[in-house]
């Protein structure tokens, strides 16, 4: 049985819904590439509330898993010093690992 895993979107300024469903299936592609079972990605569909990431550190803490991915850094503050902070209260919150399935966000790329 592989490993569970979470993902985490934060729906950013600039990303269109189509930008969100690749970014969901990015999460997936790494998911599967690292051999953790499909993730259930949380959504932060307004990026100024943090309800996506009380509810992710909640089943975290329900089903005891340890690792989250997100697409970027950015998805935890788009500020990076932030970010980082962001990053470490997460791993704390979960005693496990976050994991980021890219470097940098791409908005409007045709598909």
């Amino acid at each position: 049985m592989n490993p569970l895993i979470y993902g985490y979107v934060r729906a950013l300024p600039g990303l269109s819904n189509q930008d969100i469903d690749r970014l969901r299936a990015d999460i997936a592609a790494f998911a599967h590439r690292r051999g953790f079972a499909p993730p259930h990605v949380f959504t932060e569909h307004t990026w100024t509330r943090v309800s996506a990431w009380e509810a992710l550190v909640t089943a975290c803490r329900w089903t005891r898993t340890r690792n989250v991915v997100v697409p970027s850094w950015q998805h935890l503050n788009t500020q990076h010093s932030l970010s980082a902070a962001a990053q470490q209260t997460l791993q704390d919150a979960i005693r496990g690992q976050v994991w980021f399935a890219s470097a940098v966000i791409r908005t409007g790329e045709a598909s």
